[in-house]
């Protein structure tokens, strides 16, 4: 093979990977491998090819290969991270993610990473430095420490809490100034729907008949919504597609939603709400969500900043903690409820040769909770829907 066909067959490859022909791009790599060809960047898109398969052992050598051929290759060890990761060898992804930061130490995806696969093993400590370093100075040594011995309550909230309730009253009521977004549509309810599946089995599980939904926004998730599942089968409602008799919306900084709950319900969900909170209240908060529930608890939980700043200019995701961080705060709070099942999941930024995609770490005292709520690591669920 000539050295113009060489470049032509990579050139071809590399079209081929664009126009997402990978099986294609193996082929033609293989090709250019049995004729010579031994460089990390063949082997790069060689493993990004197999990744993309999920052909994820293949990947794994032409990773390996690519670092034979050049040790210094930090994008090679992070893919290989990302092969690991997706097989949840994660001790592995963190050893080849460390390997990429030491050779480019500015390689912020990895860190980004490394966040998730930190949380994953348990490693409570590099998962809150990794995250303080990228995502929020906020998150220290001390943080978890500070939000577990806060003595804040209901009746004696801090000080920032009555600080961001103002804030978030302000944003509902004159809307996002900022953003140039109309009061009505601030809040309005929408982040719930990619969650109404695993709810709806939750539901279905435990038998339950009413729901409170804790942080509800303007509740507008409620109203004026038609859906339809994969059978084609209309629902007028999210109350009628959950098969509820009584859903109860709250939500301190709407007026409309202000009245604290006056009893319990069987169901209480909390979607895209503790990270707004003050770490110094989170504790009497996730304890009063599962005071007020009798069968379950879901709720959802940010590890990124958020698109939207409060109007004193700080992100409306005050507190960015790794799964881990959360997942202490729920220990010293679960035991008092042995009778309520309950499902944490915890959403990263995830980043691969595929794009950003969200990663999701579930904390739950259900068995086989992942395959009962049909949740993998990379899905978010959800039926069709149509705001009227």
């Amino acid at each position: 093979m000539k050295k113009v066909s060489r470049k032509q067959a990579t050139q071809i490859a590399r079209e081929c990977y664009k126009s997402k022909q990978y099986r294609q791009v193996t082929q033609i790599l293989q090709r250019l491998i049995q004729h010579g060809v031994q460089d990390d960047a063949t082997y790069i898109l060689m493993g990004n090819a197999y990744y993309c398969l999920g052909q994820y052992q293949q990947a794994i050598g032409a990773y390996l290969n690519g670092i034979h051929m050049n040790a210094d290759s930090a994008i090679c060890h992070a893919n290989l991270g990302n092969v690991y990761v997706q097989r949840r060898s994660y001790s592995d992804a963190i050893d080849s993610y460390s390997k990429a930061i030491a050779i480019n130490p500015n390689f912020s995806e990895v860190c980004l990473n490394l966040i998730y696969a930190y949380s994953a093993t348990q490693q409570t400590e590099n998962a809150i430095r990794m995250c303080g370093k990228i995502l929020s100075n906020k998150c220290d040594s001390k943080s978890l420490e500070v939000a577990l011995k806060s003595e804040y309550t209901r009746n004696n909230p801090s000080p920032d809490y009555l600080s961001l309730i103002g804030q978030y009253n302000t944003l509902h009521v004159d809307g996002d100034l900022n953003r140039k977004e109309d009061a009505q549509k601030v809040y309005a309810g929408r982040s719930i729907m990619r969650w109404i599946d695993p709810i709806k089995s939750l539901i279905a599980l435990t038998g339950s008949h009413d729901l409170l939904d804790y942080g509800s926004g303007k509740g507008y998730q409620y109203q004026n919504l038609s859906l339809e599942d994969e059978d084609q089968i209309r629902y007028q409602s999210l109350q009628d597609y959950w098969k509820v008799d009584e859903v109860y919306c709250y939500d301190p900084a709407y007026p409309p939603h202000q009245e604290f709950p006056q009893k319990k319900y069987d169901v209480v969900i909390s979607t895209d709400v503790l990270e707004h909170c003050n770490q110094e209240d989170v504790k009497w908060i996730i304890d009063e969500i599962f005071g007020l529930a009798k069968e379950c608890v879901f709720a959802t939980i940010a590890c990124f900043n958020a698109q939207r700043f409060l109007p004193n200019g700080e992100n409306v995701h005050c507190t960015i903690r790794p799964g881990v961080w959360w997942n202490k705060i729920l220990q010293s709070i679960t035991p008092s409820y042995p009778e309520v099942k309950y499902c944490f999941l915890v959403e990263y930024p995830y980043l691969d040769v595929v794009g950003e995609k969200r990663v999701f770490q579930t904390f739950s005292n259900l068995n086989h909770v992942e395959e009962l709520l049909k949740l993998g690591p990379y899905q978010i669920p959800a039926v069709l829907q149509r705001w009227q």
